[in-house]
């Protein structure tokens, strides 16, 4: 009874030091999840992936650097590390403001710049080199095409999703005031017309 006490107790310990800042300023290491899918839907294997089995999010770990699959729906993995990898530059997109500075909105001419960038964005089909020649053809753009773009990560030479999808809300927000100024202007054209036809007829007795 006694050992078993000391055994959980010993277990408590070790997850309470998880995370924990050492001697030296550093932190001992725990699991972690990685950031996942931009969208959840839902759980795919991964080629070669090693499944859990009673690791867990903020458990104590030795192997820094390991990985594990805890079969997630957002297909998030387990990493042992000592600092929260998706808290890094470069980690996950996180939208609360309290983690943001320097926040600007868009205004009607940014909006504009953006839709015109969406416009110009040259899409391309094809297939990747390591894939068979029959595989199913993929739809994107080359991140060569756009230098400089929201919608790319230069640093890991890869699509920026979050920043692709904002220039795409961005576009459909600056289309939609083009269209509500377009329909003021139609229903303003109606309204003259609508005068002339009234004078015209007063003036001619019908």
């Amino acid at each position: 009874m006694s050992q078993r006490l000391f055994s959980n107790s010993a277990g408590l310990l070790l997850a309470a030091l998880a995370g924990v800042a050492g001697c030296d300023g550093t932190r001992n290491p725990a699991w972690y999840y990685t950031c996942g899918d931009p969208v959840c839907q839902g759980y795919a294997p991964r080629d070669g992936g090693v499944a859990c089995s009673t690791e867990r999010a903020g458990d104590p770990c030795t192997a820094v650097g390991q990985q594990c699959d805890p079969r997630d729906d957002c297909n998030r993995q387990l990493v042992c590390a000592t600092t929260d990898p998706t808290r890094a530059p470069g980690g996950c997109p996180i939208s609360r403001r309290a983690e943001k500075r320097d926040i600007v909105y868009l205004g009607p001419s940014e909006l504009e710049r953006i839709h015109h960038q969406v416009r110009a964005l040259k899409l391309a089909t094809y297939r990747y080199r390591f894939q068979a020649a029959d595989a199913p053809r993929r739809l994107g753009f080359m991140i060569d095409d756009q230098s400089g773009s929201p919608a790319v990560d230069p640093e890991r030479d890869m699509v920026d999703l979050y920043g692709y999808t904002s220039m795409a809300v961005a576009a459909l927000q600056s289309q939609a005031q083009e269209i509500e100024t377009l329909q003021r202007e139609v229903t303003e054209l109606r309204q003259g017309l609508e005068a002339l036809r009234k004078a015209n007829a007063e003036r001619h007795g019908k």
